[in-house]
């Protein structure tokens, strides 16, 4: 590990969201910030289409899937044993070794897997999925699962969750990591692979974090 990572950190999950309690504070989790500050009217409209039932129903199947892929990646670049993966669904198997694939072909070297990370400049915490060199860059590397192919326009929280780990990375450990990659494993498709920069997604973030703190004053009077 080429960085001394702080890897047992404190967590509580409620209804409304997550907290990671590190040695400076506690802190919402960016996947919380950005979850309760996004537009979510798409997502709206399709609950009402399929109905409730439907949708908690897809939900969960997706959310338990990503899981497992997730699982697998991360004990593959372990050197754990995934000889268990063959005893899994369809899906799981080839995504998790679409994503495996993926993922080889351009890491380089693994500083972190898993890693929590917060920014006490602006008071948010998370754990990325891996950080290290990817094909010769400095490098924050999220993993997804995907039912369908992705657009560029359809993941700005993406970019925007990885320029946060990029932001919590640099402040802790002196690093200047401005390179993103987002690897994408597609449940009927090819995977995906997006690279981006992380400076012009910092606006973006600040932003969204000011929002939270405005729904969380306004919560905090109306309680």
């Amino acid at each position: 590990m080429k960085y001394n990572y702080l890897t047992d950190v404190k967590t509580e999950t409620k209804s409304t969201g997550r907290t990671y309690y590190t040695p400076d504070g506690a802190y919402p989790s960016i996947t919380t910030v950005l979850g309760k500050t996004a537009d979510t009217t798409w997502l709206q409209r399709w609950i009402e289409r399929v109905g409730e039932e439907e949708a908690a129903r897809v939900s969960k199947e997706a959310t338990d899937r990503g899981t497992l892929v997730h699982e697998y990646a991360e004990r593959h670049f372990n050197g754990e044993d995934i000889s268990d993966l063959s005893l899994q669904t369809l899906d799981v198997r080839q995504m998790s070794q679409d994503l495996i694939k993926m993922a080889d072909s351009g890491i380089e070297e693994i500083w972190g897997q898993e890693q929590v990370l917060w920014s006490n400049k602006y008071r948010y915490a998370g754990r990325t999925d891996m950080v290290g060199i990817w094909k010769g860059k400095p490098t924050i590397i999220d993993f997804k699962t995907s039912k369908k192919k992705k657009y560029v326009k359809q993941i700005t929280d993406y970019f925007i969750q990885c320029c946060a780990y990029a932001v919590t990375h640099n402040e802790l450990y002196g690093t200047g990591i401005r390179n993103m990659a987002v690897l994408i494993t597609v449940d009927s498709g090819e995977p995906q692979i997006f690279e981006k920069d992380a400076v012009p997604y910092l606006p973006l973030l600040k932003n969204r974090r000011m929002m939270f703190d405005k729904l969380q004053a306004v919560s905090n009077t109306s309680s």
